[in-house]
């Protein structure tokens, strides 16, 4: 019991994991959009 308890949170701290790091890589990938579209204006 103890072992399946653990894979479980091991398990929903991957994905939640996984999913905060692409979300973070998303806006990084805003911000560089939005500092380009800036540079090209000029």
């Amino acid at each position: 019991m103890f072992w399946f308890r653990l894979i479980m949170v091991g398990f929903f701290s991957l994905t939640a994991l996984s999913l905060v790091s692409y979300q973070s890589i998303e806006i990084i990938h805003a911000v560089i959009d939005v500092i380009r579209d800036k540079h090209q204006l000029k």
